[in-house]
């Protein structure tokens, strides 16, 4: 299983933190999401479509961009 770190801009409270769990947890390959602050750590399996994530996640009202992405 890989891992993966994403930068997200907007998150001010634990439902901000649960919302996008939901979101990203819904996104094919993705094992496990955990939301610290304001940091998405990701367990996935296979190849991580990095676009449908910051699709997912902008379009719930955060922000996050490639650049944010970190292993």
């Amino acid at each position: 299983m890989n891992k993966i770190n994403i930068k997200i801009d907007g998150i001010m409270c634990d439902k901000c933190r649960e919302t996008i769990k939901n979101t990203l947890i819904k996104v094919e390959g993705i094992k496990e999401v955990t939301v610290t602050q304001d940091i998405a750590s990701i367990k996935y399996d296979g190849k991580l479509n990095k676009k449908e994530i910051i699709d997912s996640i902008n379009n719930i009202g955060f922000e996050t961009k490639e650049e944010y992405f970190s292993k």
